[in-house]
This record gives structure tokens, sequence and C-alpha cells, in this order.
């Protein structure tokens, strides 16, 4: 496969923890039905205070057919990324970003149609739980392409299709031994498993038809690894059981990365956009937006910056 294909076949924004303890303020509580575009809710930006990189905006939803969010802020009414307008079917989640922050508080506006609105709250990261950089491999911040999540941990693949995870800022992973992949039921096919690191290197390892455990080992050289990434060229069913770091002595090491979740939402579909809301086939160098339809109705927005 080519090279270059595969260094930009999988990108991924890393997605608040599932499963973690995080305090909420509620920002605005009430009942604002969403019927056409006059519509409005402000909110002033004061409430936003105590927001800040890394905090997660929730909008609590319950959407009727066809419904659509946008949501703007400042005097200017400028569009966040991806929310102008946006396709919703439940409750909406934005992740915080450094450029978010001031944003708010400015003040928001929202608006919309096909929608009542209940709460909007802020969770905030008051270090009840582990940061994102140590949530490595979580299966709710999979990214998928040519591919989708079934259930019990198991990702369907197309040809060429792949699953995987990527850091926007690099990760050292040079003082660990190993990332070990294991499988709950021996691969249908032949498998591809990358570590992307440097610049434009590929650590690559084959998954072997049958095989139940693949392991990429790190050396000195894994200092700025950016992804990880299982590819197959012909279409199969994975049951990934989890994903982990391990030390020089083959030890797996619990504060590094988060293993799977059985009961964590299960990714029903992706989809990737760029700024002005181009629907795009997989994410693109420049600022992409990334929507997750999530069981059970939920629907999460991140964006992601992929330096050229």
């Amino acid at each position: 496969m080519n090279t270059k294909a595969i260094l930009t076949l999988l990108t991924v924004a890393l997605l608040f923890p599932a499963g973690v303890r995080a305090s909420e303020t509620i920002v605005w509580q009430g009942t604002k039905k969403f019927t056409n575009w006059s519509d409005v809710l402000n909110i002033e930006g004061s409430k936003f205070s105590g927001a800040k990189a890394d905090d997660v905006l929730h909008l609590s939803i319950t959407v009727s057919a066809g419904a659509q969010l946008q949501m703007s802020w400042g005097s200017s009414w400028t569009n966040f990324e991806g929310l102008g307008s946006l396709g919703i079917s439940g409750d909406y989640e934005l992740l915080l970003t450094t450029q978010d922050v001031p944003r708010l508080r400015q003040g928001i506006h929202i608006k919309g149609v096909n929608f009542t609105l209940t709460a909007v709250i802020l969770k905030t990261n008051d270090g009840q739980y582990e940061t994102q950089a140590e949530e490595l491999f979580a299966w709710q911040d999979m990214l998928l392409s040519g591919a989708t999540q079934g259930k019990t941990c198991s990702v369907n693949l197309k040809p060429y299709g792949g699953a995987g995870w990527y850091w926007p800022e690099p990760k050292d992973l040079s003082s660990y031994g190993s990332i070990v992949i294991s499988l709950l039921q021996p691969a249908a096919e032949t498998m591809t498993a990358q570590l992307l690191y440097g610049e434009t290197s590929v650590k690559s390892q084959t998954i072997a038809k049958g095989a139940t455990l693949c392991k990429l080992t790190l050396t000195s050289a894994h200092k700025k690894a950016y992804s990880v990434n299982i590819i197959s060229e012909k279409a199969q069913t994975v049951a990934i059981g989890s994903v982990n770091l391990t030390d020089k002595q083959g030890n797996v090491v619990p504060t590094a990365v988060g293993g799977f979740l059985a009961d964590a939402p299960r990714v029903l579909s992706v989809e990737y956009y760029n700024t002005a809301g181009v629907r795009l086939s997989r994410p693109q160098p420049g600022i992409n937006i990334i929507k997750k339809n999530l069981e059970g109705g939920r629907t999460t927005v991140k964006t992601l910056n992929i330096k050229h």
C-alpha cells in the first residue's frame, strides 16, 4: 500500500474519556423550543468564566425529524467550526480548544430548528480523573476509515479499511517496551498493524490469519509517535480486546493507557467536514470537523488541525 496514503488514512481527535468523573456547572437550564431559525438563545459570556481548554460544553437536546443546530459567538455571530449548521440526532458535546475559551467568554448564541434544549452544561476537568494524554487507546477515540464499529468492541473493515488512533501532539513512547494488540477472536484475514512516528516513518507488523496477538516493539526511535492503526486489504470483522503499552519487561502499564470498555457508546457513523461545511471522505491537512453519531442518539463534534 502507498505509504503516503497510509499516513493520511487514519487520524483522530482525542475525545472526552469515557467513564470519568467530572464536576459539572449548569450554565443554563429550562425549556427552549427551536421551531424555526428565528428562535435564538443568548447566553452571556460571564457564565463561562471558569471554562478552560479540554473542558466539554454539553447541550441536553430532544430532537424531532430534521433537527439542525447552529452555535456562534460574540457580537459578530461568527460560527464555531462545524456549527453552521449541523444536523443532530440528540445531545451535543463540544470539546473546548484554547481558541474556543475566549470565544465563549464573549457570549454564545444558539439557534436551529426541530429540537428542544433543556440544559447547557460545562463539564470541567478538576483533576478527579486521568488526563487525555493517558488515554491513548480508548475505544470511543477510535477513528474509522472504510470501517464501522460493531458491538462488543468489534470493527467491520471494508477492503483497505482501517481503524486506529491519532494524537495531535506526538507522544514519546521510547521508554516503553511495546504496543500489544489483543484480539478477542482469531483474525479472519491477514492484517497490518502500524505505528507512525517521526515525519514519515512507519513501523509495520503483520497480523497473520488466525492470530490473536500482535506486538509492535518500541525503541529509542519512537520519541515522536503520532498514530497507531490496523489496516486490512480484505473485508473482515475484527474483535479487538485491548490495545496496551508495556514496559521493557513486558508488563502492561495501566497508568499510561486506557483499555476498551464494553459498555462504551458505540459509534454508528463518523462524518468529516472542512470549515466551509463541505463533507470530506476522510480528514485532510488543515482544520477538520469530526462528527460522531453514537448509539443512543448522542452526537459529538470535535475539531482537529492536521499540519500540512
